[in-house]
């Protein structure tokens, strides 16, 4: 999705629609990275047509190291951008979560954005 990709664009680190791939002879992925998946429907209606999407991106930061300045500097992304926050999970306890078949830290979110048809 276009306004996800323009949102994170200047937050430093990759970002990839659906999973992180590698795409050379390196298969090791990046030290921080974000993906996302999007779920769009229909919210408001006139006239029996739709007036208005809401859009849910549900977006996770993945990490080799602590998580949360990248935490801050893709909440100030997304807002600026536009979208509202509908929740925010590091699933940890008093730290990030840590996920150990991937050693790495990870953040998970749900944003939303509305859009007039």
């Amino acid at each position: 999705m276009k306004q996800v990709q323009d949102a994170l664009a200047g937050i430093g680190i990759p970002v990839y629609a659906g999973v992180w791939r590698s795409a050379s002879k390196d298969q090791n992925a990046p030290l921080q990275y974000c993906v996302y998946s999007t779920t769009t429907v229909e919210a408001e209606h006139e006239d029996d047509h739709p007036s208005r999407y809401r859009t849910y991106v549900y977006l996770n930061l993945w990490s080799d190291v602590d998580p949360t300045e990248m935490r801050y500097r893709i909440r100030e992304a997304m807002y600026a951008a536009g979208f509202g926050m509908v929740e925010e999970s590091d699933k940890g306890y008093n730290q990030p979560a840590y996920d150990t078949a991937t050693r790495q830290y990870t953040v998970q979110w749900t944003w939303l954005l509305a859009e007039p048809v």
